[in-house]
């Protein structure tokens, strides 16, 4: 009977805590949503400035600066507060606040950077200060960060699968309770903290997600002949990543002390490429609708541009200290880059674009499972198969690399 109530507290305890992570999720989204309306649509419509975004990034910079100068370089990624967590390493939740506005001050400014950094930090921290006021009477409350966490995954991507799969698929990992009773417990809390983030945005007449791509009018083998040459295209995005990363951070290593030089000129940077290729600011979770209605017009040039380029800023950010998540605007260069090529192969557009995106994302990510059921939030049903080759392929480019580099030695 006793073990009967300690679960049920158990249930209560994780849903309520997963309704109350999709609560701040939201006021977050909403509270950054709103403050990007107002420095990038409200107050250029008084301003007619043409380096506006230069003068705004800047800025943005100055304050990110300052802030990563006083406090440190936060908001930390999420992978590393992952990694922490199931090190059976504590987040603090004293500095909150300071973690909230680090993570907004790049998004707010236009870094090509998504939220999944600072929002799971965040929770993260809350979690830990949950967890401490009940392990008087839940003996399991260690396991409640780590639930928090996948709830907060799933709620800010939309995907409870994704945010299942993102946290749990670790085979090292010691279980603090049976695996079934574990696997009940972190969907509860995903399903409840992304039921209420849903609920509250249609309360105010908000759509989640990244759009919608229609469906793949044929599946041939014809088709699939262009499968492997678009996976190379994503994986060669990829790898392009990977070495402009290294070296921008050979550049910026004679700087590493002066963290508000650095930011201004990221910021300066960022605002340059705006003016030219706006598409290759912000995290393109919203853009992306924009760019499904008219990449047709846009011209491949311009496509592959933004594609190639956002990749190259959102380096640009993390490196000059501007930090947050690299997951959406991933997904946005991979879309991009697939509909740069669509005209000029004989093959559905969105087969080119679920291929590039899905191996340039397993590529980067390393975990193709996670990657398709991240992206099968946006493509098609009969888009699976498609998606599942290009993750498949894509992630195990990065091992191949590694098993070459050995080899070598």
């Amino acid at each position: 009977m006793k073990e009967i109530k300690q679960n049920l507290l158990l249930m209560i305890t994780v849903a309520v805590m997963g309704a109350f992570i999709g609560g701040i999720t939201w006021f977050v989204l909403t509270v950054m949503n709103a403050g990007i309306e107002f420095i990038w649509k409200y107050l250029p419509e008084q301003v007619d400035f043409i380096f506006y975004p230069i003068v705004v990034c800047a800025f943005g910079g100055l304050l990110i600066g300052l802030w990563c100068k006083k406090y440190g370089p936060y908001p930390y990624e999420m992978a590393e507060i992952l990694q922490e967590v199931k090190a059976g390493k504590r987040i603090p939740y004293n500095n909150l606040h300071v973690v909230a506005i680090a993570a907004l001050l790049p998004l707010l400014f236009g870094g090509s950077l998504g939220p999944e950094a600072g929002l799971t930090g965040l929770i993260a921290g809350l979690c830990f200060w949950f967890s401490d006021r009940l392990k008087a009477v839940i003996k399991e409350a260690e396991l409640l960060p780590q639930i928090g966490i996948a709830a907060t995954v799933g709620a800010i991507f939309g995907s409870p699968l994704f945010g299942f799969m993102n946290d749990i698929e670790d085979e090292n990992e010691k279980l603090v309770l049976p695996k079934n009773t574990r696997t009940f417990l972190y969907l509860l809390a995903i399903l409840c903290g992304t039921g209420i983030l849903v609920l509250l945005n249609s309360l105010i007449g908000k759509e989640m997600g990244w759009g919608k791509f229609p469906e793949i009018s044929e599946l041939t083998l014809h088709t699939w002949l262009f499968a492997i040459p678009l996976t190379l295209v994503g994986v060669t995005a990829g790898l392009f990543d990977n070495l402009i990363e290294k070296g921008i951070q050979r550049l910026v290593k004679p700087f590493e002390q002066r963290i508000i030089i650095k930011a201004v000129v990221g910021g300066v940077l960022l605002g340059a490429f705006g003016i030219f290729l706006p598409y290759t600011m912000f995290a393109g979770e919203h853009q992306m609708k924009e760019i499904m209605a008219i990449w047709q017009t846009m011209g491949s040039l311009v496509l592959l541009l933004t594609g190639f380029l956002k990749l190259l800023v959102g380096v640009i950010c993390k490196e000059f200290g501007w930090r947050g998540g690299k997951i959406f605007p991933t997904i946005f260069s991979g879309v991009c880059i697939g509909y740069a090529l669509a005209p000029y192969l004989p093959v559905d557009p969105v087969f080119t674009v679920a291929i590039v995106t899905a191996s340039l994302t397993g590529f980067i990510l390393k975990k193709p499972l996670v990657v398709v059921l991240l992206l099968m939030i946006c493509f098609p049903v009969n888009g699976v198969i498609p998606v599942t080759f290009g993750a498949m392929a894509g992630g195990a480019f990065p091992k191949l690399l590694r098993d070459q580099k050995k080899a070598d030695k």
